[in-house]
């Protein structure tokens, strides 16, 4: 198994275990820290995909950031947001492209 599946999956383990610790009340913000962090975390995981599977690792990533927010129903005091859901997914678009780009990049120098 290559390092960079092993990363993908360590990392995918901990956003599942990070999905299902109960909820709780988040005071009102000015700034939606919560979205920005949503789209590090899931970023993160777009840019391994894209090290790990390429182009399939796009499709692989969106699927898993998708049900990770909608699995969200079976952990006690939470709930699924739609902006929640937006923000995991254009955090793997964006890390996609920084991954696919990297790795296209190192194929190329050898």
């Amino acid at each position: 198994m290559r390092r960079w599946h092993v990363y993908l999956l360590v990392w995918a383990l901990f956003l599942i275990a990070l999905s299902f610790i109960p909820g709780r009340g988040t005071p009102p913000q000015g700034f939606p820290v919560d979205k920005l962090l949503h789209a590090l975390a899931f970023g993160y995981l777009g840019y391994l995909s894209a090290r790990s599977f390429g182009w399939w690792g796009l499709l692989i990533a969106l699927v898993f950031g998708a049900a990770s927010e909608f699995l969200q129903f079976l952990a006690p005091q939470r709930d699924v947001a739609v902006l929640d859901l937006a923000a995991n997914e254009a955090g793997i678009v964006a890390g996609f492209l920084i991954g696919f780009l990297r790795k296209r990049r190192a194929l190329q120098t050898g």
